[in-house]
């Protein structure tokens, strides 16, 4: 039977299908416009084309299908968070259980959960959404977990930290202008107690590929992270760079009082604003994100941890970006 792949021409998406390729599998793939996928997939994958907003298309993506991995997500359209995020994702649901499939595993974020603070953050922890992309995050989680009432199907929630790797190059790509910054010795730290919850991409998939296996009785939520202090973490860039570990740090109140100015200066003047309130919120925020569950329950470990992850997406970078790179 088929693997349905929902969002696969996304970051993580295109990981994961790359994976179920390599290790033979038979992939089904939906995708509203075919151009998008790589090359190197032509006839390698079954591809239902059109929109999962439309019921024939979700008829026809999980026939035949053993398991299902969601993907598929609306992040900036405000307008269509509702529709994408929690109606698409109900009516795939219920389609998954009329075509008999076992298994969904869910990609949402650890968003839902909107922590702020210090902190340990577990899968325990209350969801208090904060805005409309969190609210439809956690509705659809909801949505796949009330089809899975009674054994109809079996549901398993991811909910990622921020992810990084190899392929986030894009405009604007806030991952290598901080790579640029460690390079060129202009990053300061703020504060002395950030913690930095990422995980790389290749850990994400690995834990999405057990998860996928893994017998379960119940309906089950992970947190998927590899969180580091913060200086642990840009000093591990600095390694992969091959460049001294920055030092340099200032006050958070400093941070934020620059980050006033150059977003004020950008709404008056256009000037750019490297430096934002949000920016500083996260480059500061001691909160960890636990993935302690994922370890202890499942037995999951990392492959890469994020280390390796950023020496494997630095070479990415030389590799695709030169360029770029010469400038980091």
């Amino acid at each position: 039977m088929a693997i349905l792949v929902t969002g696969a021409t996304g970051f993580i998406g295109l990981h994961l299908t790359k994976r179920l390729l390599e290790s033979g599998s038979l992939v089904r793939v939906v995708a509203r416009n075919s151009e998008r996928l790589p090359s190197e997939w032509a006839g390698r994958v079954e591809t239902i084309r059109g929109s999962l907003l439309d019921r024939g298309v979700r008829e026809a993506a999980t026939k035949g299908v053993s398991l299902i991995f969601n993907l598929a997500g609306e992040t900036r359209d405000l307008s269509s968070m509702q529709a994408v995020n929690v109606e698409a994702m109900r009516g795939l649901a219920e389609a998954a259980v009329a075509a008999g499939v076992k298994r969904i595993v869910h990609v949402s974020s650890v968003g839902v959960i909107s922590a702020v603070g210090s902190g340990v953050v577990t899968e325990e922890t209350p969801c208090r959404p904060r805005n409309a992309y969190e609210r439809s995050k956690l509705a659809g989680e909801q949505v796949v977990l009330a089809c899975a009432q009674g054994g109809r199907i079996e549901a398993v929630i991811v909910r990622p930290t921020i992810v990084f790797g190899e392929g986030t190059s894009r405009p604007g790509d806030s991952f290598l202008e901080w790579l640029r910054a460690v390079q060129q010795g202009r990053f300061v730290f703020i504060g002395t107690k950030a913690v930095a919850n990422y995980v790389y991409v290749g850990d994400v998939v690995e834990a999405m590929l057990r998860l996928a296996e893994r017998p379960m009785s119940e309906p089950a939520t992970y947190i998927v992270a590899d969180p580091a202090p913060m200086q642990d973490f840009v000093g591990a860039m600095a390694q992969a760079l091959g460049v001294p570990a920055p030092t340099r740090s200032v006050p958070v109140w400093a941070a934020y009082a620059l980050a006033a100015g150059l977003t004020i200066a950008n709404r008056i003047i256009g000037t750019p604003a490297p430096l934002t309130p949000s920016r500083v919120r996260a480059l500061t925020s001691d909160c960890v994100f636990s993935g302690d569950k994922l370890r202890r329950e499942a037995g999951i470990a990392f492959p890469f941890g994020y280390r390796k992850g950023l020496e494997r997406t630095i070479a990415w970078y030389r590799e695709r970006m030169q360029s770029e790179l010469t400038r980091v």
